[in-house]
């Protein structure tokens, strides 16, 4: 699709325009990184990644270290990069699979996986990324997958030791398989101890991703089927005196509540990890009062698991030092039937870029960075170059403090490098010509 960028002449509340030149936020799935290569990634090859991101205009970057459930870094909190064929075949990826499709993904997966081992075997990517950005002067973030720790063939060992530690079903049996639950205190120990790890080679803060690839894999039919968790019943049991198993009716507003008090917990852990070192906590925003994790599909309606966005006290309370908000949502799409479940309030009236500026920034100034989501890119420079200048319209419009770019690998084939120094222009209020 070849995306034309429309220029928002005004605001409905004009938003407070950021301190500075937004930041230009580039994240770096290192896992795309490792898989769209024959050989295994060198160190010299990440080292050059950030040579070349950097003198673009990059100021921050956004390194993943989570893989489907394995932490791909040299870690005791994880197995080492492997694959489950045996998982793979009982947890199959899709529905109604073609034939032959199940068998040509596991022997893919079983390749690109032995050279992902291969590569941390060698070095140790977060220590290459925090080193070489910080000779650059370019502030280096670990992005966590707090959602996404198991797909069909990939096995977490934390949940492997820990399965009640899931978001769970009404039964008390059911479980969203790779979803982990944060009411759950060991669930929040585990988190915390990835992040110190990570914090302890010198990474510049923690943020806190909302991706989650297990939505995408087959679930249940059914809204809210998850967030039956024990801490969960036991909440609301003292405050209402009934089991949420068991009740014929509950009180929805305060259950989800509850869930969002729990996800807080999270992050204020988080924060006093980060904070204790000077260093910074972000996270990842779904727009509107509610988290919806839809799944099966991904984008969709059927929303197996919520929980109430309480983003209000992470800035009150100094816990949130930035939001990406409409993370990993598509707010360039406003009329698709994932907002249709979300119903935000006030009504967005087609813009959520604008209804995002009016309904975080005047909480946030001064307090929390708001940063926008910059989605999922088309590969063709052209292409690129006009998504990028959508993305700046939308930024200098509403006044937000910057975007993250999803993801480094796209700005890797041709000219992508010119287009991403084109959006840096661009954000700097610099009038930029056509693509040659």
């Amino acid at each position: 699709m070849h995306w034309i960028p429309a220029i928002v002449l005004s605001l409905a509340v004009a938003p407070a325009g950021p301190a500075a030149r937004p930041e230009m936020i580039v994240d770096v799935d290192f896992n795309d990184e490792v898989i769209i290569r024959p050989e295994p990634i060198t160190e010299k090859e990440v080292e050059q990644l950030v040579r070349d991101l950097h003198a673009q205009g990059v100021q921050t970057l956004l390194v993943r270290m989570g893989y489907l459930g394995y932490l791909p870094y040299r870690t005791q909190l994880s197995y080492p990069v492997g694959f489950d064929v045996d998982h793979a075949r009982r947890y199959p990826f899709g529905r109604n699979l073609a034939a032959g499709e199940l068998e040509q993904f596991i022997a893919s997966r079983q390749k690109d996986n032995a050279r992902y081992r291969k590569v941390i075997e060698t070095f140790n990517p977060p220590e290459v990324f925090i080193r070489v950005g910080h000779e650059l002067g370019v502030k280096v973030v670990m992005w966590l997958d707090i959602f996404d720790d198991g797909y069909s063939g990939h096995r977490s060992k934390f949940i492997d030791e820990h399965p009640h530690c899931q978001w769970t079903a009404r039964d008390g049996k059911t479980h969203f398989q790779g979803l982990i639950s944060y009411a759950w205190p060991e669930s929040r120990a585990f988190r915390v101890a990835q992040a110190k790890e990570l914090l302890d080679l010198g990474a510049d803060g923690i943020h806190c991703s909302t991706s989650a690839h297990c939505r995408h894999l087959p679930n249940l039919q059914q809204d809210d089927a998850y967030g039956f968790e024990e801490p969960v019943v036991e909440e609301y049991r003292r405050r209402f005196g009934a089991d949420l198993r068991t009740a014929a009716v509950i009180d929805k507003e305060a259950w989800h509540t509850i869930k969002g008090e729990f996800m807080n917990r999270l992050y204020r852990e988080l924060a006093a990890a980060c904070h204790e070192r000077g260093k910074e906590l972000w996270v990842g925003l779904k727009l509107g009062e509610y988290t919806h994790l839809a799944a099966d599909p991904h984008f969709g309606t059927n929303v197996v698991a919520r929980y109430r966005n309480l983003w209000r006290e992470l800035v009150d309370e100094g816990i949130a030092d930035a939001f990406i908000v409409g993370d990993y949502e598509i707010c360039s799409m406003p009329d698709h039937a994932y907002w249709k479940a979300k119903s935000l309030k006030p009504e967005p009236a087609g813009d959520l870029f604008a209804w995002a500026a009016r309904y975080y920034q005047p909480h946030c100034k001064g307090k929390t960075r708001l940063y926008l989501f910059g989605e999922w890119l088309p590969g063709s420079a052209q292409d690129l170059d006009a998504r990028m200048a959508f993305w700046a319209t939308k930024v200098l419009a509403g006044g937000f403090d910057g975007i993250d770019l999803h993801e480094a690998m796209n700005f890797e084939t041709h000219r992508g490098m010119e287009v991403l120094k084109r959006m840096r222009e661009r954000l700097d209020g610099k009038e930029v010509g056509p693509l040659p």
